[in-house]
């Protein structure tokens, strides 16, 4: 122990940064009131002495750095223009480089290290698919020159046009998908409110919905999230006369991939689309039994059901393993209903609401009030939805012949409506055995009743479903405990997660989509906030969608094929996002004291940080003004030229 301080003493104690030839009155002052801060070395003397008695490891320490920093400060003065001279030579080489400058604003080139494992995984598909189109290319070479005459490889020339739509339509997973996301926060109205009922959770389905349908307008087309969203790849079909219709179905059918608390619920299908839903007429219905009536959506589609019945009339190849790989199954119409009453719920929900059997016994229980007291309902006009999809179906399966047949009789059938508008209330009202109506008058004869029954149910089942909504406490008046509505137990469905349209590969985490949760036996019992996820497609994806070269794609008519290119697709996509930001900051539920929804994007951090990266010439200017300033200060306490020129210097830097 002395001899470890015999060492440092012999190093660090009595050196020329503690000469007492360079005391002034300022350092006399200073180590009166701060020895150790002052002078280091003198208080270790002091100590060494027996005048004083201190920390000397702490104050070695502060000593080697006081005879480091003297030790720099001297060399700075005996050789001052030299190193103001060399100083901002370097400076000026430094800013000589900056044109080269380049400012990354990317989050993922940013924090992902550039081969790294992370780095190796992302780029995992796009390697895997390189390496197996090598491979076959070569098979393909060597088996050509193994078959051929001629002593030298046959390699076969494609058209550039050519080459370039392979490359589009074999994008990789990991080209279609580069990380942006837009993410979307709901709170409840009140704070500290249980987020866990319908009313928020149908509040998270219309804000989706709203979501789904935002649209901008740019290079001559609206564009929507379906556009700019990540969407699985349509799968690859046999050659075959129904296969390019198929994937023109799966095409508009393919929905994006979004992550959301309300996959747990059928009306996690109302955002999917397609918008507007798929119309493929009744001839093509008429031999695959299981497509819904009308439009086709996700809110009605059993995908299973479906191509079970169109793989005994078509070759789907391997369409049909890859459903029940992703456990897609009946997709959303085997899921719990958030509000039973919706007319919409399909029947094969484990909450179904037997509405039409509930209008019956409705009917009946109305019918038998007198008439001042009867409840009055509104009719709504039943009209089918014209469809692109389904025109060119019906290019496909119906001849001309019938079309023209078709069309005489819509022109014979259809008659004018003549009304009034200033007809009383109680045209609105349903006299269910009023035989006058008619609407009913003119098949009544060719209709069993069962056909009018179900007509008069779905004109009116809307009407019915809200006055049912309206009036819980009268449910009993005509129904029994089993026949009400049965709402589910939101927090037991949610409890750890929610699943996509494809169960066994699209699993939401509950922390994920659920935040502030309580608990109870394990079960949610509350929650504080939803969170949504949608994933953005990659610039290159956009732009390959609509890259048609053969013919122009059907969905954007407008859009010019020949000057379209990545920098517009990246364009669009940036556009919608901002958009889509700022709607969300402007909307509706979001006021000055309470914001419901809370908008966050990928975009959004990269344009903070770009921002805080620009250089801004009012504040460097300001920073030049005040270096000068305190260059004058130091001027004016009397310092020496040199220190003054090595000062300014070192501000510079």
């Amino acid at each position: 122990m002395i001899s470890s301080i015999l060492i440092l003493d012999k190093w660090l104690v009595g050196k020329k940064s503690s000469d007492s030839s360079l005391y002034s009155e300022k350092w006399k002052q200073e180590f009166s009131s701060r020895p150790t801060w002052c002078d280091a070395d003198m208080a270790l003397q002091q100590i060494n002495q027996g005048i004083a008695t201190g920390n000397r490891f702490a104050l070695y320490v502060r000593s080697f750095f006081q005879s480091l920093l003297f030790s720099l400060g001297s060399f700075v003065q005996n050789w001052a223009w030299p190193v103001v001279i060399v100083g901002l030579s370097l400076y000026l080489i430094c800013a000589f480089g900056l044109q080269y400058v380049h400012i990354e604003t990317d989050l993922m080139k940013l924090w992902v290290s550039k081969g790294g494992r992370l780095d190796e995984e992302l780029n995992y598909l796009r390697h895997l698919q390189q390496n197996n189109q090598y491979g076959v290319n070569r098979q393909k070479r060597l088996a050509d020159f193994e078959n051929s005459n001629i002593h030298e490889p046959v390699v076969s020339i494609k058209s550039a046009n050519d080459i370039e739509d392979e490359e589009e339509n074999e994008m990789g997973l990991d080209e279609a998908f580069d990380s942006r996301f837009q993410v979307l926060i709901q709170t409840p109205a009140t704070i500290g409110s249980n987020a866990l009922n319908k009313e928020s959770l149908l509040k998270h389905v219309e804000i989706m919905q709203e979501i789904a349908n935002f649209q901008v307008e740019m290079y001559g087309e609206n564009w929507t999230l379906s556009d700019i969203c990540f969407k699985p790849p349509a799968p690859q079909l046999a050659l075959g006369p129904f296969a390019e219709v198929l994937i023109k179905l799966l095409n508009r059918l393919i929905p994006c991939i979004w992550i959301t608390p309300i996959d747990c619920f059928w009306e996690g299908s109302k955002p999917l689309g397609p918008t507007p839903p798929l119309s493929l007429g009744p001839d093509v219905q008429a031999f695959i039994n299981n497509l819904p009536k009308g439009g086709i959506s996700w809110k009605n589609l059993d995908p299973t059901a479906v191509l079970k019945e169109v793989a005994t009339l078509f070759d789907v190849g391997s369409l049909y393993s890859i459903f029940e790989r992703t456990g897609i199954g009946s997709a959303y119409l085997d899921r719990w209903c958030i509000d039973p009453l919706d007319p919409e719920c399909p029947p094969t929900s484990p909450n179904a609401f037997d509405h039409c059997g509930a209008f019956k016994k409705f009917q009946t229980w109305n019918m038998a009030k007198p008439e001042s007291e009867q409840i009055k309902l509104e009719a709504e006009a039943i009209r089918n939805p014209d469809d692109p999809t389904f025109q060119l179906l019906d290019d496909i399966f119906v001849p001309s012949e019938e079309k023209v047949r078709r069309k005489r009789e819509m022109i014979t059938t259809i008659k004018p409506r003549i009304g009034n508008d200033t007809e009383d209330d109680s045209s609105d009202y349903y006299a269910y055995e009023d035989n006058d109506d008619d609407d009913y008058n003119t098949n009544n004869d060719t209709k069993s009743n069962e056909q009018l029954e179900e007509e008069q149910c779905s004109r009116y089942v809307k009407s019915f479903l809200k006055w049912l909504n309206e009036n819980k406490h009268r449910w009993s008046e005509f129904l029994t405990p089993e026949e009400m509505p049965e709402y589910p137990d939101y927090g037991k469905i949610m409890t750890g997660g929610c699943q996509g349209f494809a169960r066994n590969t699209m699993t939401w985490p509950e922390d994920l989509i659920i935040g502030g949760v309580k608990r109870k036996d394990h079960k949610l019992i509350s929650a504080e906030a939803f969170q949504s996820i949608f994933l953005v497609a990659s610039v290159n994806d956009v732009f390959a969608r609509y890259k048609v070269r053969k013919r122009q794609h059907n969905s954007k008519p407008n859009l010019d094929i020949d000057t379209w290119n990545p920098y517009y697709a990246s364009q669009i996509v940036s556009a919608w996002q901002r958009n889509f930001t700022q709607h969300i900051y402007e909307h509706r539920w979001n006021t000055e004291t309470n914001r419901q929804i809370h908008p966050l994007s990928s975009l959004s951090l990269e344009d903070m940080l770009e921002q805080f990266s620009q250089f801004k010439f009012l504040v460097i200017f300001m920073g030049y003004f005040l270096m000068k300033q305190s260059s004058y200060r130091l001027f004016i306490i009397s310092c020496t030229r040199p220190r003054i020129a090595v000062a300014t210097r070192g501000r510079v830097h």
